[in-house]
């Protein structure tokens, strides 16, 4: 996004909640925007808003991190649902007894991290039906659950902040 489309984007808040006044200077609210929505297309926040908006009960403004999360709920960068993640792997474990690096790789990679390894498909390959079934599938579930809960945390994280601060901005997220 633009500076320009960020100031459009602000007027469009301005006009549907004529009440919200940001105490700083037009110019640093523009720039403080740019900086946290810079990473987004213009078209995507103007969605965002105009969920929130569509949705908004309380009549106050939003904040950058209310529209960048409800741009995230909505879908635009989303991953597998846990069944869909789950038939991947359900699928690759079908040649994982001798194949399972190559398996592993055709998964996305969220999917890898909650899966592990390629050993781990292996074995799970090598486990009898009940199993897979009920406690595999189930375990395979609640980490996955969890990567996805990590991935969306760290999408809302600008990616400059990411970059500066490296593998401890990883921890924190982890840390959650």
């Amino acid at each position: 996004m633009t500076r320009d489309e960020t100031k459009q984007l602000l007027m469009r808040i301005s006009s549907v909640y004529p009440n919200w006044k940001p105490q700083a200077e037009l110019k640093y609210v523009v720039e403080t925007w740019w900086e946290y929505l810079s990473e987004y297309t213009y078209n995507e926040m103007k969605m965002a808003l105009k969920a929130y908006i569509s949705t908004d009960t309380n009549g106050f403004a939003p904040a950058p991190g209310q529209l960048i999360g409800l741009l995230d709920r909505l879908g635009s960068r989303q991953e597998p649902n846990e069944m869909e993640a789950w038939s991947l792997v359900s699928n690759a474990l079908r040649r994982s007894t001798y194949y399972a690096e190559a398996e592993f790789e055709k998964l996305p990679e969220i999917v890898q991290r909650a899966v592990g390894s390629p050993s781990m498909l292996r074995n799970w390959a090598q486990t009898d039906m009940q199993s897979i079934e009920n406690v595999v599938q189930s375990n395979f579930m609640r980490t996955y659950r969890q990567e996805v809960s990590k991935n969306r945390e760290k999408r809302k994280i600008p990616q400059d902040v990411l970059e500066t601060l490296g593998q401890s901005a990883g921890r924190l997220i982890e840390d959650k």
